[in-house]
């Protein structure tokens, strides 16, 4: 290897180092043993469903629009009346009318569980969470066997970082109800965030069972499988997600970097290439890409992968002085 190849041969695996961490995983491409990228590398991608990363996000079937039963017939309650006005108004997605129709009804009534727990859907909605969680939790005091309670309570804790209280409720969540995939997915990002990957692997698993057909959990379990080194399993895990979406860029993404944990860095090279045709706004990926056609020796390739993610990527991200370095090695 001459000295210009071994200097962009550093240079990538400083980059790759420096974004992914430590992999213990060997490699049979022309790097040391490829690391492994963390489980929330794509997060640029937002595909989460309205949720932290692109990595979780894509996973998991969404919990029930509406949990709150309406109210009907000629005899309702005043308390019941506002709810129903509530519901419209949620309907309409003005949910400050909603959570003053909500307060309403519990103020007539403040032991109307499906108002407390409409209050707090409203009030997560307007980005409340402490009023959202003060309404929950008292719905669950009334109501404790009615599995949405502890789910959207469970949502709640997990936005406010209260992994134990999250765990807490998901958990609850989804032995009340055996339809309820949701709250396992969700517990599975839990146990991700507080680096309890097993965990997180049966997690998925289970929400799996209740929804087969759900790409998003098996692209989740994947990531958590990498987590654990389990390359050949994640691979199949993200190939399974693809079957069921093959248009998820993201899907593609984190195949790209299973593929990488097993050294096969030109399958890699190919997902990574779907992933940016798929989302051309996906910067990590064609950081990635940039890295491993370098490796290669493709430089024109490269150049092109790297300037598109140095034009994506931004200011303050803490690859891209580096990148820039390898551009100017791989252009003179």
């Amino acid at each position: 290897m001459n000295r210009f190849a071994r200097t962009i041969a550093r240079i990538s695996l400083a980059l790759l180092g420096l974004r992914c961490g430590p992999s213990t995983s060997g490699g049979t491409g022309t790097q040391e043993p490829l690391p492994d990228p963390a489980a929330d590398a794509a997060s640029t991608a937002a595909a989460e469903t309205g949720t932290p990363s692109a990595t979780d996000a894509a996973g998991g079937t969404t919990h029930p629009v509406n949990p709150v039963e309406r109210p009907s017939g000629p005899d309702m309650t005043e308390a019941q009346r506002a709810v129903v006005r509530g519901l419209n108004f949620m309907g309409a997605s003005r949910w400050g009318e909603a959570a003053a129709a909500f307060e309403e009804a519990v103020a007539l009534d403040p032991g109307y569980a499906d108002a407390f727990l409409a209050l707090g859907q409203a009030r997560n909605e307007l980005g409340d969470l402490a009023g959202a969680r003060q309404a929950l939790e008292r719905a669950v005091d009334l109501r404790p066997e009615y599995g949405p309670n502890h789910a959207e309570l469970g949502e709640v804790l997990f936005d406010l970082e209260d992994w134990e209280g999250a765990e807490r409720e998901l958990k609850a969540a989804a032995r009340l109800d055996p339809t309820d995939a949701f709250s396992l997915g969700r517990l599975g990002v839990v146990y991700r965030r507080t680096n309890r990957y097993d965990e997180a692997v049966a997690a998925y698993q289970q929400a799996i069972e209740r929804a087969p057909d759900d790409g998003g959990l098996y692209n989740n379990l994947g990531v958590a499988l990498r987590k654990l080194r389990r390359y050949d399993e994640a691979v199949k895990a993200h190939q399974h997600a693809l079957e069921l979406e093959p248009g998820n860029a993201v899907f593609h993404f984190n195949l790209a970097v299973a593929f990488r944990g097993q050294g096969q860095e030109q399958l890699a090279i190919a997902e990574y290439r779907s992933a940016v045709r798929l989302d051309p706004s996906l910067a990590d990926a064609y950081h990635d890409l940039g890295l491993l056609l370098a490796n290669q020796g493709e430089d024109d390739a490269a150049i092109d992968a790297l300037q598109h993610y140095v034009d994506l990527a931004p200011a303050d991200d803490p690859g891209i002085a580096e990148v820039r370095q390898l551009l100017q090695e791989l252009q003179d």
